[in-house]
């Protein structure tokens, strides 16, 4: 099947919604290329796999996944889906079997910069406003880390405690963008997660907010995922 044939599908991450993949699906749409972008509440992994896969059965034809931070959990329990052809982390969680965000993050390095997550409220997790750009959008204007800062969506506890009941990229070939600025997930945790995974890396300058930032930079990376 030719890559023009296949449909993107966009999977957002924690404290941020599906409108800030806008400039990527620009970068796709005006190539022709059929996109499609999850709108997941971030309660629970089990609900954002669900939601995710709703759509993958709406589509006709294979799939190239597509997540961002917190949506590469989702991408790896919701991409054994049959029409998934391929998976792609952008400075994504890439857990295993049995693990979730909360695990891998505790395996993480301890030193450097600790992103500013205030402490949970009725069972959901929000980022320090006043912190946000330097953590989450060092790359972006003061305006857009702003507005990103105070449209934040709560992430739920249960979205970082869900375990993967299977691991797509075991099944499946991946690719990962690694971020080397990125201040929410280590640069070298996203190294040593695309190792594991067998993935194909491209290493980026940015922020973790590289898909509102470099758009281009992501929808490459996609189209080479497309074309393999």
């Amino acid at each position: 099947m030719s890559a023009t044939n296949k449909t993107v599908v966009l999977v957002h991450g924690g404290f941020v919604d599906g409108s800030g993949w806008h400039a990527v699906y620009d970068e796709l749409t005006k190539d022709g290329i059929s996109v499609r972008v999850v709108q997941n509440p971030t309660k629970s992994l089990a609900d954002d796999a669900a939601t995710t896969r709703q759509i993958l059965d709406d589509i006709d034809g294979e799939v190239v996944l597509v997540g961002h931070s917190y949506g590469g959990a989702v991408i790896t329990e919701a991409g054994t889906h049959d029409k998934v052809a391929a998976l792609v982390y952008i400075t994504a969680f890439a857990p295993d079997k049995g693990e979730s965000v909360n695990t891998l993050i505790a395996s993480f390095p301890q030193e450097g910069p600790q992103p500013p997550i205030l402490a949970p409220q009725q069972g959901y997790l929000f980022l320090d406003r006043t912190k946000f750009q330097d953590s989450f959008a060092g790359d972006l204007s003061p305006q857009e880390a702003a507005f990103m800062a105070d449209s934040q969506v709560p992430w739920g506890l249960e979205a970082l405690g869900g375990a993967v009941s299977e691991a797509a990229w075991r099944l499946k070939p991946s690719w990962y963008l690694r971020v080397t600025e990125d201040k929410m997930i280590p640069p070298a945790a996203q190294a040593s997660m695309a190792e594991r995974i067998g993935a194909t890396v491209i290493e980026t300058p940015g922020s973790h907010a590289i898909y509102v930032s470099r758009p281009e930079v992501v929808a490459n990376l996609i189209r080479t995922a497309m074309r393999a």
